[in-house]
């Protein structure tokens, strides 16, 4: 199998960490895992079926499925905005925002639209900033600090980073509280039906990944430090904490709420999406039956 994953950010840390502690090969599959920036891209991929399966964002998932695709996700694996706004030294209250530039990665992938919902909650019409695209955290980070660029959504480790640099998490969005899926293990209809034991299998090796991301801190990250390419480790420990113990959830069902969300969001420029179920962009069968076996349970006993 070919299965991808979208950004190089923690938030993909469960499925390098599945690949590197040997728990596809566990389990039967044999996977090559590539690196496809942009949610808008990643699904393109699964499209055209030269991948199999993406950790991916929600928003992507959304837009391609509204679209006519049969993309669904099949895990959620952060269900809540973790995202945190983050600016320059000099930036320390929302009003400073005003006329200033934005980074994300790319127009309509979760950070953009994580970036749109932050400026709302903050009072700010995204219409009194520019939001620029600039591709991954990293490039964001330098363009800030090259100051070509005033705030920028960011991910632990790269939001640790910044702040030793003297940044300021301006807004940490995953205290909102809100449901929102914006990362996932993603997969076609037609795979799924097709393909039920591939499939099956790289549920359950996902689910053992999530297990060992949180259990075996030390080798998790030294994965991540890998794949985010960093030494700094420090910022990989605070990376592990906030997704490993905070955010990832043990069994990852994708939030139904959160899939509402992405919608009533998706409504202000397509008005039809507000009437969609949305039931109709998940597919937890697999995990379903994973969980109702007690297999996930008997990982944590």
């Amino acid at each position: 199998m070919i299965v991808g994953y979208s950004a190089q950010a923690g938030a993909y840390a469960p499925i390098w960490i599945t690949k590197e502690a040997g728990l596809f090969r566990k389990n039967g599959i044999d996977v090559n895992l590539v690196f496809i920036p942009g949610g808008p891209t990643a699904a393109a991929s699964m499209i055209a079926n030269e991948v199999q399966a993406m950790a991916m964002a929600g928003p992507a998932i959304v837009s391609s499925n509204l679209a006519g695709s049969d993309l669904v996700m099949t895990a959620g694996i952060v269900n809540t905005f973790a995202f945190q706004l983050v600016t320059i030294k000099s930036i320390t209250s929302a009003n400073q925002l005003k006329g200033k530039r934005i980074g994300v990665n790319r127009f309509g992938a979760a950070p953009d639209v994580a970036a749109r919902y932050a400026l709302n909650h903050l009072k700010i019409d995204p219409r009194e900033v520019t939001i620029l695209q600039l591709g991954e955290q990293s490039t964001r980070l330098e363009a800030m600090k090259a100051g070509q660029l005033d705030a920028a959504i960011l991910l632990p480790p790269i939001t640790a980073i910044a702040q030793k640099d003297g940044m300021n998490v301006l807004l940490d969005m995953s205290e909102l509280g809100g449901e929102f899926l914006i990362t996932g293990m993603a997969s076609s209809q037609k795979y799924l039906t097709q393909n039920r034991s591939s499939a099956a299998r790289l549920m359950r090796a996902f689910v053992e990944g999530i297990h060992y991301f949180k259990t075996q801190r030390r080798e998790s990250e030294k994965i991540i430090a890998r794949y985010m390419r960093t030494d700094n480790l420090e910022a990989v420990g605070a990376t592990w904490e906030y997704f490993a113990a905070k955010i990832v959830p043990r069994k990852p069902y994708p939030s139904v709420k959160g899939i509402k969300a992405l919608l009533d969001l998706a409504a202000k420029e397509r008005p039809e999406a507000a009437k969609v179920a949305p039931e109709r962009f998940i597919n937890t069968t697999l995990l379903k039956e994973l969980d109702d076996s007690g297999f996930i349970d008997g990982l944590y006993r």
